[in-house]
């Protein structure tokens, strides 16, 4: 942004921020809602990019302000009232919700958009790159995947290393005094040491487990060499374009430290998978990985995520490697880059598959973890007394810091009509007209705002969804790390947990009582609206606000009830052309979705004449990503069907040898492009109102199935815990036959 905008633009700023706070009284009010409103739907309908974008944030900002002005100055209960302190507990929940919308939007000001930077053509001028792929307790089946991918990647094998780094394997953990965890450590670290001989890749340990993953990488810097470092997480399994997406960066930016790449995951993490999401709307991450780090790569401060990231090893050694003192050692990483005054790159590109969190208990585990890293950052090495960092980098930081203290405010906003509805304490003054007119405007331009920046890429009240749950769970770490900043432990996320029975999790009691309670709280508001009329107005916005609440709560009950099925290797949308082949028959056809154990092939009635539905053995001819020549893989056809003209078959993969396992991981994790395609198909906006009454609608489905299993105490029939039962594939696919 030149000087000349960035003046025009905050003189714009200090406008509205000065019209915002005058008193123009409740008719005026109507109308600057009103127009304010009707301008943000007009502007809606054109996409708006540039200028225009940033008119409509100003405008949205201004409708925040005018609700802010009013809030502060006229509807605090009185000091000396039973009200003001959960009165003011409240405000300033809302003062921390409004100050990260505020800080959201001046990330979120020019998203950057990076033209590709292509590899030089003469090998001489490529650096050298080591692939670090960090492990700890993951099973030896999910590290055989991703180095097996990590040997397909396309870059001059002669400037490319990859390390196995197993923290699993250290001295103190083959050592130690628990003779029976030494041994199984011992056994894992063989196994490893042989999966490293036989894909040619290095294994690496050292003596202690000092530092978790930050030490494991900075352990393994002192034992490599190369100019540019990979980091991968054992379960992200790398495409085959990863370096050639990332590397010329580096070229073009001799300042340039990192270079990060969004998080993909092929299997839905518990809400979605739960609530039956995952083929139909966008992932959770998707909207940090596809809005807001593009926000921040304008700035120049996009961060590090601990994986899917390049980084120059010189720039890193300078600032002491990765960093130690926060258990979100990626986050402080790249702070400590950008403080040192070295720039970091943000490419908006699906380079690797990974595994998000399989049960509710893990994904807790992680968002934890999260919540108390970025705390400790905030409280040990506050961005904004940070020197080195520019003034947009502070801000960019602030809000992803204050972000995760969200448990309080969003606690507050739900206890707060509680307040009253319970113990009649009138903790926010306002008449009904006032609340139309100052906060219904303030929180649907807020609504409008956030789908308009994000609609793409993230349901209406999706987030609110994630954080309510969350906060149940992460309130009490958090409070740990503001009291002792340095007391949380680095813990591991599990992946690849399987479960084996639809089941209740263990941790659904608080989300069933906190359903209780605003259910028991409705239903007196309900009571006191028709014996008490003079409370009415303030009735209809109490119970409004509880009702939003409740049906959160309802989707958050479903979460709790978790579908049986394997661990999940991915089954995408391929639609690459193939041919089947028996020894009776052949045809053409497509194959319409895979895993690495099994594959769905749809052919064309035209095709099929000659089948023998009773031949079971086969190949399948498919040309690999990468490669350009066609391979075959045996296959068993499990069964046949018929759907919409088409014969669908159902068929598991017979590798034979390592050529086919090879054949596998590239087929199914070589191309970036399906990523791509996959998440675009399922990247759609709902209105404000669908989104709201689809979330309600799947809980309410899911809350009554295990309703019924819990009161009728069925039995509930468990699946297999190999990853490759077909089980969960037909319980995904079964709805869009």
């Amino acid at each position: 942004m030149t000087p000349f905008l960035l003046t025009f633009w905050l003189l714009c700023a200090t406008i509205v921020f000065w019209i915002g706070l005058q008193d123009v009284g409740l008719a005026t009010q109507a109308w600057l809602a009103l127009a304010a409103i009707a301008s943000l739907l007009a502007l809606r309908l054109f996409k708006p990019s540039g200028l225009i974008r940033m008119f409509i944030l100003l405008l949205a900002a201004f409708v925040t302000l005018r609700y802010l002005s009013w809030r502060t100055f006229y509807s605090l209960p009185p000091v000396d009232s039973s009200g003001f302190a959960p009165g003011l507990i409240l405000y300033l929940a809302e003062l921390h919700a409004i100050g990260l919308y505020f800080l959201g939007m001046f990330a979120n000001l020019a998203p950057k958009e990076r033209a590709p930077a292509r590899l030089p053509q003469h090998l001489e001028n490529y650096p050298s790159v080591d692939v670090f792929i960090a492990t700890y307790n993951e099973p030896i089946e999910i590290l055989r995947i991703t180095l097996t991918a990590a040997t397909h990647i396309r870059y001059p094998k002669s400037r490319l290393e990859i390390f196995l780094l197993d923290d699993g394997g250290t001295d103190e953990k083959l050592h130690g005094r628990n003779a029976t965890a030494a041994a199984a450590a011992r056994q894992r670290a063989d196994g490893l040491r042989r999966l490293c001989e036989e894909l040619g890749v290095h294994y690496l340990t050292r003596r202690s487990n000092t530092h978790a993953k930050a030490g494991n990488i900075n352990s393994a810097l002192t034992q490599s060499s190369g100019d540019l470092v990979l980091v991968l997480d054992a379960d992200h399994v790398p495409a085959q374009d990863i370096l050639e997406q990332t590397v010329g960066h580096f070229l073009r930016d001799p300042k340039l430290a990192l270079v990060q790449t969004p998080h993909f995951f092929v299997n839905p993490d518990p809400v979605e998978r739960n609530l039956g999401t995952f083929y139909m709307m966008p992932s959770e991450s998707e909207m940090f990985y596809q809005a807001v780090q593009k926000g921040l790569d304008f700035w120049n401060a996009s961060m590090f995520c601990g994986s899917a990231a390049v980084l120059r090893r010189r720039h890193l050694l300078r600032v002491g490697g990765i960093a130690t003192s926060s258990v979100t050692e990626d986050a402080l990483t790249s702070l400590e880059l950008h403080a040192a005054g070295y720039n970091s790159a943000y490419v908006d590109r699906p380079v690797v598959a990974g595994l998000a969190p399989e049960t509710f208990d893990s994904f807790v585990t992680q968002r934890t973890r999260w919540a108390q890293g970025m705390v400790q950052i905030l409280l040990l090495n506050n961005p904004l007394l940070k020197r080195g960092l520019t003034p947009a980098q502070r801000l960019c930081y602030l809000n992803s810091c204050l972000f995760w203290l969200f448990p309080f405010s969003r606690l507050v906003f739900v206890a707060a009509p509680l307040c009253y509805l319970f113990f009649g304490l009138r903790i926010f003054e306002a008449t009904l007209s006032e609340f139309i007119l100052f906060t219904l405007p303030h929180v649907l331009c807020s609504l409008m705002i956030a789908n308009h920046l994000f609609g793409r890429l993230r349901w209406p009240f999706v987030s609110d969804l994630y954080e309510l749950l969350l906060s149940l769970f992460t309130i009490r770490p958090v409070l740990v790390v503001l009291g002792r900043p340095r007391a949380p432990r680095f813990r591991v996320t599990p992946k690849g947990d399987a479960i084996v029975a639809d089941q209740v999790t263990r941790l659904a009691m608080p989300v069933f009582i906190l359903f209780c309670t605003l259910l028991i709280a409705a239903l007196i508001g309900l009571f006191r609206y028709y014996a008490s009329p003079l409370e009415q107005d303030h009735l209809t916005i109490v119970m409004a606000w509880n009702v939003v609440n409740l049906a959160l709560a309802l989707a958050g009950l479903g979460v709790m009830y978790e579908r049986a099925g394997g661990a999940s290797t991915g089954w995408i949308l391929r639609d690459k052309p193939i041919n089947v082949v028996t020894r009776s028959w052949e045809a053409r056809g497509v194959l319409q979705s895979a895993s690495l154990q099994a594959a769905r092939l749809v052919i064309d009635f035209d095709q099929a004449q000659g089948v023998d539905p009773g031949e079971r053995y086969g190949q399948v001819q498919i040309v690999l990503p990468g490669s350009g020549m066609v391979s075959d893989f045996p296959i068993l056809i499990e069964r046949e069907d018929v759907h919409r003209g088409q014969l669908v078959l159902d068929a598991w993969f017979l590798p034979d040898g390592w050529q086919d396992e090879h054949g596998l991981v590239a087929l199914c994790f070589g191309d970036s492009a399906a990523w791509v395609a996959f998440q675009e198909q399922r990247q759609r906006e709902r209105s404000l109102a669908g989104a709201f009454a689809a979330l309600f609608m799947l809980g309410l489905s899911r809350s009554l199935m295990m309703a019924k299993a819990i009161l009728f105490r069925e039995r509930l029939v468990p699946v297999s815990t190999d990853s490759t039962a077909m089980v969960p594939y037909h319980d995904l696919w079964k709805g869009r036959r």
